[in-house]
């Protein structure tokens, strides 16, 4: 079929159609993580917590305060790659979600309660149709992405039914059936996601017909700020709505409190191969990664299947798969948007001397040339590329001479030289690595603490990566968060995804992961493993859990610290459900065949995660490994963020360098009236400043000079009614939701009216998802510093002045001394028992009338109890060593009060039968004959 190929660019494109989606200043490792599962510092004294003003705040660089003992971390395992809001993503109008209602947020609010209508070839869709939809029926594309019938639920390949429910989710956190409630779900890392390709070809098919975000969000060319920010605001707001529990963490003492407060923990990161902006931008990337930190972002990735202006991305599949030539040639185009005529010289050329980009359309178009010229039409988006020069592309000279890698040279910025190479075992590899702006960005992230990963990006920008968190940020972890082992992935088995390729870890690279104490997630999904005996499975059952086990084990033998990641995000397939595949039934019970009455052919949607260790034992993987997947991921997780705050202050930052292109400028200008009326003044570079043509509406900006619509809000071109954030309004406005595919100022919101925040409502307070008067308040952070959240008046709480010392109180958020004791305020070092004092201290007798925190004494100090001495011993009235004894009595079963040794008696263990001895209590036996125990 002509148009078959079309489609592939949008949703085959990235791989996404095969089931995955300056030296000196380092120091050593201080030894504390030398153990992932460890705790950073001692355990808690029982009773003992740290007040609530030494929590850290929400968001902003960790601030260093004094050691704290920490409460271990609950049992229980990490999600590390999962996308809750992907149905704002790719257009934001392809997904179905169930009854009318049910898409609250961003997510789903309930898993489906309502079939869809289904989708039918040629005769239009409600939702997941595509560019070319003719292609999707053919099933290449999974089972409901075109044309499908009406389907309830998603399935193990499905694309277009979303696959994250709060119901769902909230199920993996905690299951409701009692067999399940052994396996918890307690962090959960949430990207926003985005991918040009997939939103050119899915926003245009489906604009008016439906799908969870209606008409959608229109597409946004080389920058997915937009996308990503709406999707980070929506997660921010379903957490809100969902308060009870779940929420936020923005540091590693947040992960370990919501935990242990039996909350999840959701961890905010983005996902888009211009995240920061495509090659043609010239803003400082770090001051985007800043914007992201702002906004709470704690983790992200250089690049994502294609090359980025900070990194080389890894080269995804084989140059002789569909998936493989497709992302090849997504490379070649992209290069001729971004890079040709705007960084590097014109034209982009293969080995045979094609032209990639035929410029008679003007910078950052090019045309096909197909039929003699008659689908050679201007191209300037990935939409409007015919489907039959698309065809030529993928089909017929991806791998080849339109691998967009292989031509693509190297960008001012970046070191060694661009295009690929091949290793020994025939894996295509990316020749670039880290940029300068690279470099500066993952050494911001560093000294902000964030979570950095190392997977979506070359071989050679790991190694760049490891150099900087060994040698310049002393030993500071590195994560992989859904990838697989290459050293498994031999082509053993029948299954065609079964190959080695650069996206995931080769042995080495594993190394850099466990070396600096850091988290890998496996990928799990669809694959097929060589055998691994180590794991305990026998089995071989190719695409289903038999095959992601060995994988498992084959990393917790190396000692690496696991968690797992679904990755659901349009074309991305889970585990198949063994009974789908023949292999099931004789390995007992197949946990992955259905969800309630549906049958879902596999790991279908988050919630069944609550089922996945159930699975791994039916399927053989030795318990030891069983135990560490279940339990383990949680502590370990919070102990990698915690070495990655530890070591944020070791590096430091490296000054910005600029790099001139390879292009000739227009005409030299000083301001803005020395061009043309359709141009701006341009930056200067190297010195010279040259006129550019006004930017399109949608295109990055930092003033309105620059735009042909006369405005720019939040560094967009916009509209001269639309705004990106509230300080692009007029006074008395805020900036609304989109209409139409566009945010507009609206007038402020009266008290009582429904608000999401603040500065939607002219009383400037929003409380509880209204508009709240000023002083009134839901909880106590709604007020001042010197103020509590009262009892209700008139029908709201209201701010009230916290109390003085012998007031009486309810809680110590009422208390100007913050301590509120048998319910009256009491002074800071008050007590009334030892849990009220510090761990290093005691709650002493009365002086003046009240009980008073006082340092735990030293060895040899007289006392009454073991709670006032720093050993938590008291023998016979003083503070003693632990293993220290007056009497046998003070020993336990199976031990006597030795003979002291400098100056004190310890407790030994009981001597057996022909030992050496001196009386019958140091005996098993209990007598002594002759010097020797006897029975």
């Amino acid at each position: 079929m002509t148009n078959a190929p079309q489609l592939y660019i949008g949703l085959v494109a990235f791989g996404l159609v095969t089931s995955q989606g300056c030296s000196g200043e380092g120091g050593q490792d201080d030894g504390v993580f030398n153990d992932g599962a460890m705790q950073r510092v001692e355990l808690n004294k029982p009773g003992a917590s740290p007040a609530a003003k030494d929590l850290p705040a929400p968001a902003g660089k960790p601030v260093a305060k004094p050691v704290v003992k920490p409460a271990p971390v609950k049992d229980g395992y990490v999600l590390t790659h999962e996308h809750p809001t992907y149905g704002m993503a790719f257009g934001g109008n392809y997904a179905f979600s169930g009854a009318p209602g049910n898409f609250r947020n961003g997510v789903m609010e309930k898993g489906y309660t309502a079939e869809c209508g289904g989708c039918k070839m040629l005769s239009g869709c409600d939702h997941g149709e595509v560019k070319g939809n003719i292609t999707a029926a053919t099933g290449s594309l999974g089972s409901d992405m075109g044309d499908h019938a009406s389907l309830k639920g998603p399935v193990h390949d499905s694309n277009s039914h979303l696959r994250y429910s709060t119901e769902w989710v909230k199920e993996a956190f905690k299951p409701t059936e009692a067999e399940f409630q052994d396996s918890r779900m307690r962090i959960m890392v949430a990207f926003a996601v985005e991918n040009e390709a997939m939103c050119e070809q899915l926003y245009y098919a489906n604009k008016g017909k439906g799908g969870t975000g209606g008409d959608g969000y229109p597409c946004s060319k080389g920058d997915s700020l937009a996308s990503l920010e709406r999707q980070l605001d929506a997660l921010k707001a379903w957490a809100a709505a969902n308060s009870s529990w779940m929420e936020i963490a923005y540091t590693a003492a947040d992960a370990r409190r919501i935990v242990n407060a039996d909350k999840l923990a959701i961890v905010l990161g983005i996902e888009s191969e211009y995240s920061f902006g495509a090659e043609d931008r010239t803003f400082d990337p770090v001051e985007r990664l800043n914007r992201y930190y702002d906004k709470g972002v704690r983790t992200f990735y250089l690049a994502h299947k294609i090359n980025s202006r900070l990194a080389g991305a890894d080269i995804y599949h084989s140059n002789d798969s569909v998936g493989g030539k497709t992302i090849r040639a997504t490379q070649a185009i992209s290069g001729c948007f971004y890079y040709d005529d705007n960084v590097g010289p014109f034209p982009l050329k293969n080995e045979q001397g094609h032209n990639f980009c035929n410029n008679d359309c003007g910078n950052n178009f090019f045309k096909g040339n197909k039929l003699g010229g008659l689908t050679d039409k201007c191209a300037g988006k990935f939409s409007e590329i015919s489907e039959v020069n698309m065809a030529d592309y993928v089909l017929t000279r991806g791998g080849g001479t339109f691998n967009g890698f292989a031509i693509y040279p190297l960008p001012p910025g970046f070191k060694g030289s661009g295009g690929l190479r091949t290793d020994n075992n025939k894996v295509q590899r990316n020749n670039l690595g880290l940029s300068h702006d690279g470099e500066r960005v993952v050494r911001e992230a560093m000294l902000k603490g964030m979570i950095v990963n190392i997977d979506h990006v070359s071989s050679t920008a790991r190694k760049e990566m490891h150099n900087l968190a060994t040698q310049h940020f002393g030993g500071y972890p590195l994560n992989a968060l859904h990838n697989n082992p290459n050293e498994l992935l031999t082509g053993a088995g029948t299954d065609a995804k079964a190959f080695r390729h650069e996206y995931d870890f080769d042995d080495t690279e594993l190394n850099y992961i466990s070396e600096t104490g850091g988290f890998f997630g496996v990928r799990l999904g669809p694959f097929d493993a060589a055998n691994y005996g180590e794991s305990g499975v026998t089995a071989n059952c190719a695409k289903t859990s038999t095959e992601s086990a060995k994988f498992l084990a084959y990393l917790l033998k190396r000692n690496l610290k696991v968690g797992y990641s679904l990755d659901y995000a349009t074309v991305t397939q889970g585990v198949h459900s063994r009974t789908m595949t023949n292999c099931g039934r004789e390995l007992g019970t197949d946990y992955l065949h259905k969800y309630g009455t549906e049958i879902a052919d596999g790991l279908s949607h988050i919630g069944m995660m609550k089922k996945w260790h159930k699975e791994l034992e039916v399927v053989g993987l030795k318990g030891e490994y069983v135990d560490q997947l279940k339990n383990d991921g949680a502590a370990a997780f919070v102990a990698m963020w915690e070495k990655a705050e530890a070591k944020s202050t070791v590096g430091k930052q490296i000054p910005r360098q600029t790099f001139a292109n390879n292009l000739g400028g227009g005409p030299n200008c000083a301001e803005d009236s020395g061009c043309a009326s359709d141009q701006y003044c341009g930056d200067p570079v190297l010195g010279k400043r040259t006129c550019k043509a006004l930017k399109a509406q949608g295109a990055a900006c930092t003033s309105a000079s620059q735009c042909a619509t006369g405005r720019c809000s939040a560094f967009i071109c916009a509209a001269a009614d639309e705004c990106q954030a509230d300080s692009g309004c007029p006074s008395g406005q805020y900036c609304g939701d989109p209409i139409a595919g566009k945010r507009s100022c609206k007038a402020l919101k009266a008290h009582g009216v429904g608000c999401t925040s603040a500065s939607q409502c002219a009383t400037n307070r929003c409380a509880w998802g209204f508009c709240a008067d000023p002083d009134e308040c839901k909880t106590d952070p709604d007020c001042a510093s010197n103020q509590y959240c009262g009892d209700p008046i008139s029908g709201k709480r209201t701010c009230k002045a916290l109390k003085a010392h012998g007031v009486g109180c309810t809680s110590a958020s009422q208390c100007a001394t913050n301590r509120c004791s048998w319910g009256f305020c009491a002074d800071a070092d008050e007590c009334q028992t030892d849990p009220d004092c510090a761990s290093n201290q005691y709650c002493g007798d009365p002086i003046s009338g009240k009980r008073t925190c006082k340092a735990l004494k030293a060895h040899g100090v007289g006392c009454t109890s073991a709670s006032q001495c720093a050993s938590d011993r008291c023998s016979w009235g003083f503070c003693a060593d632990a293993d220290e004894c007056r009497s046998n009595g003070d020993c336990k079963v199976g031990e006597y009060c030795g003979d002291p040794i400098s100056g004190k008696a310890k407790c030994k263990d009981l001597l057996a039968d022909g030992k050496a001895c001196t009386k019958g209590i140091q005996c098993k036996s209990g007598k002594c004959s002759f010097f020797k125990c006897k029975d």
